[in-house]
């Protein structure tokens, strides 16, 4: 007979298994808000494959549909029952309340709380734009989604409370009980085959499990960036560009009736409040439009996906809608977008083809930012300014950036470019030189043997000093010094080569040097008096509108 102790014992140990597996099956749930305010994301069955994709485009979504592209895989949206038009009713965010605020030792220098008015705000054609009336559409892959998407889930997903997101990938793939992504390239395969063998086979080979986590491992994300030389040849590359076309219109297809469409990239942070105040200035309806990061000249311009790009609901509903005759399709453009170096060019080429130009045809806002914040060319024209996002970012900058929002939402004041700069940027720059750094300063080369008309604008310049600035950091430095709007400046021992620059950049260590590459110091420095005279003394107690 068991002693009673051995019982006791027998009975502690099953209670605790119970209540760890207990804890396991509904911890997802718990975070998410299970049987609380927060829906949990369902599943469809197959059996409700083929009725939700009534109107989607035929090429993109046909008979032979892959459960990965169900207009109900949409992530954040709960659906009672399966749509036979292919729309997915709105439905209150899952990720409300996911994790609670706590406080950070971040500090966010104070500013005044008076708010922008941005120009059109009076214009008939404008209203309020609220996150009711958009979709944030996230594009990802296989190779990076696990490595940068968790954090998004804690800062841009949570802080926002947006009904509407789409996560779209080239690998179905389920995030926790309430994210799934939605393999966009499940219908298009076979014409990727058709154009491009190479993408065709990294896609179906990555759908393989026993191959998914080595691709996974292709992201090799340094720090923030440029990426690895060799990344060309990853798979997530090769497939990225054949997502926009499927993906905008699978969009189009499942929210057909919102009034604004923003997209970002897995390593994008967007702040959404500035962006949402921006668009309510916007007209939405009068002709197909698109905004972001201006770039590329002649008819050659497009917008730089990696810093968002935001479509009206005129020009998805016109150009990416199944009603449309001549809706674009990799059909069409898959051999053109075979030979495109990205997906957001081969975007841009086939928007002009319709007749859409990047902002409208002008330069656009500086507010949407193409890299980083320790690359981002900080200047008294974007200080008092909005910014929208920053792209090239890894966990910790999403955080930070998040936080930063975070404090000027409590206030009730725009994220503004002076926040980012105080909280990240002059910290550091303590020191007015540092060796084996790199800011990149590049406005103005220099050599030896500095010669006019080199630089016409550096004309009335002392020739003497510009002669010798490439001759050692110090000669750099007092190059500088001599040049009245230089704010920072760069030396290359190898080279030889003197840079300056305008505008002031914190950079980066400077890069690893091969073996077989000649030694060179790269040393860099800051007008740190000048600075301060042109920024830092500016508290931006009135925010600008955002700098065009």
């Amino acid at each position: 007979m068991p002693s009673a102790r051995r019982s006791r014992g027998v009975f502690l140990t099953g209670l605790i298994v119970g209540l760890l597996g207990l804890w396991y099956v509904d911890f997802f749930g718990v975070l998410f808000g299970k049987d609380g305010g927060a829906r949990r994301y369902e599943i469809p069955h197959d059996s409700e494959k083929d009725a939700s994709h009534g109107s989607l485009q035929d090429g993109i979504v046909g008979s032979d549909v892959s459960t990965s592209l169900k207009s109900s895989d949409a992530p954040y949206v709960q659906t009672s029952s399966p749509s036979t038009s292919g729309v997915v009713p709105q439905a209150t965010s899952s990720v409300s309340g996911l994790v609670s605020q706590t406080s950070s030792t971040l500090e966010v220098a104070p500013t005044s709380t008076s708010t922008y008015t941005n120009p059109g705000s009076e214009n008939s054609g404008s209203s309020s734009v609220s996150p009711d009336d958009i979709l944030l559409i996230i594009k990802t892959g296989a190779d990076t989604v696990w490595r940068r998407m968790p954090l998004h889930l804690t800062t841009t997903l949570l802080a926002n409370n947006i009904p509407n997101v789409a996560l779209y990938s080239d690998l179905q793939e389920q995030l926790s009980t309430s994210v799934t992504g939605i393999d966009v390239l499940a219908n298009v395969s076979s014409i990727i085959q058709e154009f491009d063998p190479s993408a065709c086979s990294a896609y179906l080979d990555q759908q393989n499990e026993r191959h998914v986590n080595t691709y996974r491992e292709h992201a090799r994300l340094p720090g923030d960036e440029p990426p690895d030389e060799k990344a060309g040849n990853q798979p997530g590359w090769l497939l990225d560009k054949y997502k926009f076309l499927p993906m905008l219109t699978h969009a189009q297809a499942n929210w057909p009736g919102l009034k604004w469409y923003i997209y970002i990239e897995d390593d994008t942070y967007i702040f959404l409040d500035n962006v949402l105040k921006y668009l309510s200035t916007l007209e939405t309806d009068d002709s197909p439009s698109y905004y972001g990061a201006y770039s590329g000249v002649g008819n050659q311009t497009f917008a730089q996906g990696g810093s968002g790009l935001i479509f009206s609901h005129s020009l998805m509903s016109t150009i990416f809608s199944a009603s449309n005759p001549k809706i674009p399709t990799l059909n069409q453009y898959g051999n053109e977008t075979s030979k495109a170096c990205c997906g957001d060019t081969m975007l841009g080429k086939i928007l002009r083809d319709y007749g859409v130009y990047v902002n409208r045809g002008t330069y656009g806002t500086g507010s949407f930012r193409p890299e980083p914040p320790w690359k981002t060319g900080f200047d008294d024209l974007i200080w008092c300014t909005p910014v929208f996002t920053f792209h090239h970012l890894h966990g910790r900058d999403m955080v930070q950036l998040s936080e930063i929002e975070r404090k000027r939402r409590e206030i009730g004041r725009p994220v503004i470019f002076r926040d980012v700069y105080m909280a990240l940027i002059d910290p550091y720059l303590e020191d007015p030189m540092i060796s084996e750094w790199d800011n990149f300063a590049s406005r103005y080369i220099l050599i030896s043997n500095f010669s006019e008309p080199f630089h016409e604008d550096l004309r009335d310049i002392d020739s003497t000093a510009l002669n010798l600035a490439g001759e050692s950091f110090q000669a750099c430095e007092k190059a500088c010094e001599k040049v009245e709007s230089c704010m920072g400046w760069r030396h290359d021992s190898a080279k030889g080569t003197c840079g300056l620059d305008t505008v002031v950049k914190f950079g980066r260590e400077q890069e690893r040097q091969e073996k077989w590459e000649i030694k060179t110091t790269v040393t860099s420095g800051w007008m740190v008096e000048r600075i301060d005279k042109l920024l830092l003394k500016d508290e931006c107690k009135v925010v600008k509108d955002p700098y065009t």
